[in-house]
């Protein structure tokens, strides 16, 4: 890990881009390698009444939806298709497929885009949506926890989840593919050798291959984070 501008991030420390009016795009971190093994990640707020369309590109693109009220518009399997967006929403959709979301509520939509380039091409019925249920009895308990994406077809996105870790909870040191994090809520930090990178809700981190780190919850609430990782390119 080179510099803590290129691998940690938060979106209210960088100016944000639009690719159409009301959609406000904050780049958050994004890996030091060749193009075509690149991985971005980024945070979108699309305003009341507004939509946001992806630029198309050879690759994956996982959503989640943070806060907000919408629809996703998606030229899937040879059909128009929409589908109801709310919080806690997530997608992967090939990046060379039509689609776009639009608000259609009160206040913004907050989502989480996290994408991948590789040079193999999609099928039409290739991607999916679904959501997270966080409303089960233990996920009230300050206890850890963890749900799984469901996530088929993808050629380098290997897979992913929230996982929660209680209040003084350490992982230990490991090391594994690629992997990108961002922080739902709480605070911690992220210890990668002998640099520790404090963590705040709205952060992210991308960790390289097979470089050992770890996170520790140093709050009194729970620290919740999204977590995706990306191998190399493979058929599914």
């Amino acid at each position: 890990m080179s510099s803590k501008e290129r691998f940690v991030g938060h979106w209210k420390d960088t100016k944000s881009t639009t690719n159409s009016p009301g959609v406000q795009i904050f780049d958050l971190v994004t890996s030091n390698k060749p193009s075509i093994d690149s991985i971005r990640a980024s945070l979108v707020i699309i305003g009341e009444g507004h939509r946001f369309a992806p630029t198309k590109f050879r690759g994956e693109a996982f959503y989640y939806f943070l806060s907000g009220n919408g629809i996703l518009l998606w030229h899937h399997d040879n059909t128009d298709l929409s589908y109801l967006i709310d919080n806690d929403t997530y997608a992967w959709l090939p990046g060379l497929h039509s689609h776009s979301f639009e608000n259609t509520g009160e206040g913004p939509m907050r989502c989480l885009v996290v994408t991948c380039k590789t040079s193999d091409s999609y099928e039409m019925r290739d991607g999916n949506v679904k959501k997270l249920d966080l409303l089960k009895p233990t996920g009230r308990k300050l206890a850890d926890s963890f749900y799984g994406f469901e996530i088929q077809g993808t050629r380098r996105l290997l897979g992913g989840g929230y996982q929660l870790f209680s209040p003084g909870k350490a992982q230990n040191d490991h090391s594994h593919d690629e992997e990108i994090v961002y922080l739902v809520r709480g605070e911690g930090k992220l210890v990668v050798g002998l640099t520790e990178f404090e963590l705040t809700a709205g952060s992210a981190a991308l960790t390289p291959k097979n470089i050992k780190h770890r996170l520790i919850n140093t709050g009194h609430d729970m620290f919740g984070y999204i977590v995706l990782e990306f191998g190399q390119e493979c058929n599914p």
